[in-house]
């Protein structure tokens, strides 16, 4: 076992071993995504207890093991209490919080994925945009983080600069011209385009700060859902639970 190391980050998921251990994935600042384990975290009067749930935001100190840590101790600066009083919030934030389980690479560390994730959660927190529309921005920004950015600024399959469309065979949008002869092209009214626009090319601590119309919601909708959907295959749970809620 090495050295005690303190890193900072969001719990992605907690998860019971053995009798009364914890399995513990927590994204950091300064390692990416990360496993340790919680010996005794189950016990009632553990310490461990409460500083291993989903969300919990902190400071972690754990031993560097071979091929996973072990947690020492922690201080937590957000619970995001909020979010777990809320069934439909929890299950958003677990969606998130699953998909970053599932992109990200243990070891290597990205402050952006970090910070997406915790702004995310704050959101949710605040209810000042409906949750729907945090998932989406959620959604569309975290595949761009991944390396598969939508071609929104310029014609996909021309480059012309003015786009009207969307279409998921050239993986973003098309231009007027292109759009007669794109089997899959899905119209988009400017708004919509500019707010696609917006989310891709504004840094983190601004994506959660606009609101958008019912109709512009539902052509986002349609185009960020059938853009993840095609390069995630994935089925996530927590999209399952919220499913039966609506």
């Amino acid at each position: 076992m090495k050295e005690k190391v303190e890193l900072n980050g969001i719990i992605l998921g907690s998860y019971p071993v053995r009798d009364y251990d914890k399995r513990v994935v927590i994204l950091t600042k300064e390692r990416g995504k990360i496993t340790a384990f919680a010996n005794g975290a189950r016990k009632m009067n553990s310490s461990f207890s409460g500083i291993t749930e989903p969300f919990n935001y902190g400071t972690f100190s754990l031993y560097e093991g071979y091929d996973a840590y072990r947690f020492a101790g922690g201080d937590i600066n957000e619970y995001f209490q909020e979010v777990k009083n809320d069934i439909e919030a929890i299950c958003y934030g677990s969606y998130f919080c699953e998909i970053l389980e599932y992109l990200c690479v243990e070891g290597i560390g990205d402050a952006d994925v970090l910070n997406i994730l915790y702004l995310s959660l704050k959101a949710l927190e605040k209810k000042i945009i409906p949750n729907n529309l945090i998932r989406r921005i959620f959604e569309l920004k975290i595949l761009a983080l991944d390396g598969e950015m939508m071609a929104a600024f310029s014609c996909a399959k021309c480059g012309e600069t003015n786009v009207s469309a969307f279409a998921a065979s050239y993986n973003g949008l098309v231009c007027p011209e292109c759009e007669k002869y794109v089997a899959d092209a899905y119209p988009l009214q400017e708004s919509t385009v500019y707010t696609i626009q917006y989310i891709l090319s504004s840094p983190i601590n601004k994506l959660f700060s606009f609101n958008i119309k019912n109709d512009v919601f539902d052509e986002l909708d349609h185009v960020v859902g059938t853009y993840f959907a095609k390069h995630i295959s994935k089925n996530f749970k927590s999209l399952e639970i919220l499913s039966t809620l609506s």
